[in-house]
C-alpha cells in the first residue's frame, strides 16, 4: 500500500442517539472516558487493528466484547451493526501536517521559543533520567496540543507534553498517530512512570 495516499478510517457508533464509541482503523490504544483515569502505573490497553474511545458506559463491556472477538475492522462494524448501534462514516479531514521544530540533545539548547522550550524541557528532563545523552527528534503538535520528543531508537519511544507539562510515554512499537490519539484523548502517564520499573510496563502493540 501507498502509505501516502492512504487514509485511515474513522467511524462514530451511537444507540439511542448516543455517542457510543469512535474508533480508528489502525493498531493503538482501548480508551474509555466513560470512567475515572486508570490508576498510576496501569498499562493501557492495546488493540491489533483498532484505535477507539469508549464514550458511553453502559455499552462499553459490549462493545469491548465485540472487538475482541472480530478479525478486523469490518467485521467489527458488521458486528455492531447487527448488535443494534447506528454506525457513522467521519469524513476525513485535510491532514495535519506535523511540524518538526528540531533535534535536540539532553544538555543542549531546547528549540523553538517561551512557552516551547519549556516543554521541551520537560520532555527532555524525563528521557534524561533513563538515557545517557538522548538525540530526539522534536515535533509540534496539531490544535495546540503541545510537542513530542521522538527518540528513535530501538526501545526508545516517545514522549507526548501537554501545554500544561502533563505526559505520556508510549514505547517505539507504538506509532505516532496511535500515541497522538490517546494523548489527544487525555491518557497520561505519572512522571514518575515514565522512568525505572514502571517503565518497562508501558504498553506494546498486539500483534
Amino acid at each position: 500500500m501507498n502509505g501516502a495516499s492512504e487514509v485511515t478510517r474513522r467511524y462514530r457508533l451511537l444507540r439511542g442517539g448516543r455517542v457510543a464509541l469512535e474508533i480508528r482503523g489502525e493498531p493503538g490504544l482501548l480508551i474509555s472516558t466513560s470512567v475515572p483515569p486508570l490508576p498510576a502505573g496501569t498499562s493501557p490497553v492495546t488493540h491489533s487493528f483498532a484505535t477507539a474511545s469508549f464514550q458511553l458506559a453502559e455499552a462499553e463491556g459490549e462493545l469491548g466484547a465485540l472487538l475482541r472477538e472480530s478479525s478486523d475492522l469490518d467485521a467489527f462494524l458488521e458486528a455492531a451493526a447487527g448488535a443494534g448501534y447506528l454506525i457513522q462514516f467521519i469524513e476525513p479531514t485535510s491532514a495535519q501536517v506535523r511540524r518538526p521544530l528540531s533535534a535536540a540533545a539532553a544538555d543542549g539548547a531546547a528549540p523553538g521559543t517561551g512557552s516551547t522550550d519549556r516543554l521541551v524541557a520537560v520532555g527532555l528532563s524525563l528521557f534524561a533520567e533513563h538515557t545517557t545523552d538522548p538525540v530526539v527528534n522534536i515535533v509540534e503538535l496539531p490544535d495546540g496540543l503541545g510537542i513530542c520528543l521522538v527518540h528513535a531508537v530501538r526501545g526508545g519511544g516517545k514522549i507526548y507534553v501537554a501545554p500544561d507539562e502533563s505526559t505520556l510515554f508510549v514505547g517505539s512499537a507504538v506509532d505516532f498517530d496511535a500515541g497522538l490519539g490517546a494523548f489527544r484523548d487525555g491518557v497520561r502517564n505519572p512522571i514518575r512512570s515514565v522512568t525505572g520499573a514502571d517503565r518497562a510496563a508501558q504498553p506494546e502493540p498486539r500483534r
